[in-house]
């Protein structure tokens, strides 16, 4: 699987908290350090609240975090997007002034999050300049406007050094730039007037740019001038303003349920009667199996887990219940008030008493998804492992689970396969495997009768390629079918290292035919109020697209803190 270390999910997890807090706006999430709004990735920022910069040395973390929650507080998205240019300098140019506008409108009682800002924007231009930014001419020109609009609405000067890099620029902007700015400063707490002014100033920009262009003569000088030009600023352009609004609208309404909906139902499948349903025991033979079990008996012996300690700890997580209730008819005893009467009428009748006791009722279900493509063979003993042990863990507190896995019967297609070939290869048919779906444990099988079957995880041959998509909705409705308590806590965890890979369906149906139904399935299940969708060693492509995520260090042996630390993963998300 996948690295994410727990440092790096608790790190972003505390960086989000610091960003809700500030902007008092629950909906945004740092995943994979990328920056998520009410479910939409927000790519578009302005270049010195880049999220990576949060681990780079040079940077100051808050006043990235305390930018963009300031942007989400004093900041109108959907306005800035209708006024936001389509070309990508003026775009650019834009999105900057905009960030300015923000930062230095800061209210006086946030004083420490506005020298935040003000360092982390001085950081960035200098290390803009380090970098060899100002070297073009595009890059000097941008950096001289963007510290002329700081100092005017900030009303502070920048560092010296800086000041000689930008001064010449300067002063021949002064005459053009100098009426933009004055009416900037004016209007820095309007933001559709600023927006208007900073438009106007943008379109200057773009103009100067390509007048650089205009005066070269040569077509050999000017594909010179074009590298000395270049833009050393990572940046994505926002979408138009038209289809951001209809992906926010549709978020809101049922159409967005429906459209979902009819996309998981076009996903074909060529022909399903080949596929398997099957208890991974029932497929090896029982002395095998007994190897299988006494290899995983003796690697979890050598751990030092404390049991008690974590079964505790997840008990708490999943807010498993003492129910007080009373044993009654006893021959010993508080009295039963029910039976006064008999203590006159039959006062040696022995069942006159009754006395305490306490039930445990179980509020949580936790389906266990493995990917069992191959991959994943290597590591088969450490995710046995983690899995008969959280298992455990589980079960002694309260808490149901279910062992489920994933792959296919064969590799590169199985008669499915051959049948298409034989038919004359139509296009886009759809799987064109095998699927076999495992169950290593089932909801009403205690773990130690289910022990000899998560065993069967360590058995090689099952490891083939895999179909998640179809294995997470399997996985998920069969969570949802348990019955309970109305209150009963549900989890799937998915266990993976990337994408779907089954060579045939894609050579069949495209790069992207398993992996986009896989992230439908994904967001369905955020969708469905019943249950939490949780991934654990994702791989880097899909990682944004879980929420929620347990960490997976694959170079350390130590299993019993990857315990530990879904523990305190899990309890950040606390229902």
């Amino acid at each position: 699987m996948q690295n994410e270390s727990h440092h790096e999910v608790e790190l972003q997890n505390q960086y989000s908290a610091i960003i809700r807090s500030l902007s008092g706006d629950i909906h945004l999430q740092i995943r994979d350090w990328q920056l998520f709004h009410q479910g939409l990735a927000l790519n578009a920022l302005a270049p010195h609240l880049n999220i990576d910069y949060l681990q780079a040395s040079w940077a100051h973390p808050r006043g990235i975090l305390d930018g963009v929650a300031l942007r989400l507080l004093y900041s109108n998205y959907d306005l800035h997007l209708a006024h936001s240019p389509a070309t990508f300098i003026e775009s650019f140019v834009f999105e900057v002034l905009e960030q300015i506008r923000v930062e230095s409108t800061c209210p006086a009682e946030l004083k420490g999050s506005k020298e935040n800002v003000q360092k982390q924007f001085i950081a960035w231009m200098q290390e803009f300049m380090a970098n060899g930014g100002v070297e073009g001419s595009i890059g000097l020109l941008l950096l001289s406007i963007f510290c002329m609009v700081w100092v005017k609405l900030n009303q502070r000067p920048i560092p010296e050094l800086m000041q000689d890099v930008v001064e010449a620029t300067r002063a021949g902007l002064a005459e053009d730039i100098g009426p933009y700015l004055v009416q900037l400063k004016d209007n820095q707490s309007d933001q559709v007037s600023y927006a208007k002014i900073s438009l106007g100033l943008a379109q200057l920009v773009s103009k100067l740019i390509n007048k650089e262009y205009q005066n070269v003569p040569s077509i050999r000088t000017k594909q010179k001038n074009i590298s000395n030009t270049f833009l050393k600023i990572e940046w994505t352009q926002p979408p138009s303003h038209s289809s951001q609004s209809e992906k926010r609208g549709h978020a809101s309404t049922s159409h967005a349920k429906q459209s979902l909906e009819r996309s998981l139902g076009q996903y074909k499948v060529f022909n399903p009667a080949y596929d398997i349903e099957i208890e991974a025991k029932k497929s090896i033979r029982q002395a095998q199996l007994a190897i299988y079990q006494n290899e995983l008996n003796e690697a979890i012996a050598k751990l030092d887990i404390p049991w008690g300690k974590l079964i505790r700890s997840y008990q708490n997580i999943f807010n498993t219940t003492t129910l007080k209730r009373r044993e009654t008819t006893q021959t010993e005893g508080l009295i039963d008030r029910r039976y006064l009467t008999h203590i006159a009428t039959a006062p040696l009748d022995p069942v006159l008493y009754q006395h305490p006791s306490k039930k445990i009722e179980a509020l949580g279900r936790v389906t266990l998804l493995i990917d069992c493509s191959g991959s994943m063979k290597d590591q088969r003993l450490k995710i046995a492992i983690c899995v008969d042990a959280l298992v455990r863990i589980l079960e002694q507190a309260h808490i149901q689970t279910e062992v489920l896995g994933y792959s296919t019967k064969t590799w590169q297609g199985g008669r499915p396969f051959k049948e298409w070939r034989k038919g004359g290869q139509i296009p886009n048919p759809g799987r064109l495997n095998e699927r076999a779906h495992w169950i290593f444990k089932d909801f009403q099988t205690h773990w130690r009768k289910a022990r000899p079957g998560i065993a069967a995880l360590l058995r090689p041959e099952i490891y083939a390629e895999s179909v998640d998509g179809e294995a997470v909705l399997w996985a998920a409705q069969r969570l949802q079918k348990e019955g309970g308590h109305g209150d009963l806590h549900k989890k799937l965890i998915l266990f993976s290292d990337g994408c779907p890979m089954d060579r045939a369906t894609i050579e069949a149906n495209g790069e992207y035919f398993l992996k986009n139904h896989l992230l439908q399935a994904v967001e369905w299940c955020k969708q469905q109020n019943h249950f939490e969708l949780w991934g654990c060693g994702i791989g880097d492509e899909l990682r944004p697209y879980f929420p929620n995520r347990l960490s997976w260090n694959q170079e350390t042996e130590d299993l019993t803190e990857c315990l530990i630390n879904w523990y305190k993963e899990l309890k950040t998300t606390k229902i």
